[in-house]
């Protein structure tokens, strides 16, 4: 009878489907946890069981492909330079997070206040435009575009909101050096906060342009 010696430990010498998902997920962690974000799911893709790559001797180079904003479907290269061997691995990578959105629905042009708001946990990651995380951002903004209730609002949905309206009576303000002119102007065009509008000077009848800084009142940059 002749004993064949089966190798030493085969396995032993290769990378299995479990370290290579611990090292993927061990270099998106630290990435994900700076975010910020209150809930992250890391669902790391099948690897090929045929696969039999030796165990690197050094730690395994990874990097993200293609998609670099750490959230979707992304492709991580996972390396061995001294085995000669290099595979990719697709991570699905959900964030959730509290976004603002709208507790009633807000006809174009209406102002919203912060009773009207409310944060709500939602995939953010899953979301095709820019949103609000703080209900201050939103508060004061007025609807450019209908929102639905319960819906989570964008950045294109709302504007800042006219502080001044065309044709409202206004303080305007000058001031040069410790001196400060007060005299009462009109309005000739609609401004939000930081907007520069022209008004006219009741008294003189000039008008000049001067920057929104309240509502009924503008500054004349000097």
């Amino acid at each position: 009878m002749v004993w064949i010696t089966p190798p030493l430990s085969i396995a032993a010498d290769l990378e299995t489907k479990e370290s290579l998902q611990a090292a993927v997920t061990a270099y998106l962690k630290p990435k994900l946890d700076a975010l910020n974000t209150s809930r992250i799911n890391i669902d790391v893709g099948s690897i090929d069981p045929r696969l039999r790559l030796k165990k690197c001797p050094e730690p395994l180079e990874l990097d993200q492909l293609g998609n670099k904003s750490l959230s979707g479907k992304v492709n991580i290269r996972v390396r061995c330079p001294s085995a000669s061997w290099g595979i990719f691995i697709p991570v699905d990578i959900q964030i959730f997070e509290p976004v603002v959105i709208s507790r009633v629905s807000l006809p174009r042009g209406s102002v919203i206040s912060r009773e009207l708001l409310a944060l709500r946990e939602v995939e953010s990651s899953s979301l095709n435009y820019s949103y609000f995380r703080d209900i201050d951002q939103v508060a004061g903004t007025e609807v450019v575009r209908p929102i639905q209730a319960n819906s989570v609002i964008f950045t294109n949905m709302v504007q800042a909101a006219d502080a001044i309206r065309k044709g409202d009576d206004v303080i305007i303000k000058a001031q040069v050096g410790g001196l400060s002119v007060r005299i009462k102007g009109q309005a000739l065009q609609d401004g939000a906060l930081g907007e520069q509008i022209q008004v006219r000077n009741t008294q003189s009848r000039r008008i000049i342009r001067a920057v929104v800084t309240g509502p009924g009142h503008v500054l004349v940059p000097m």
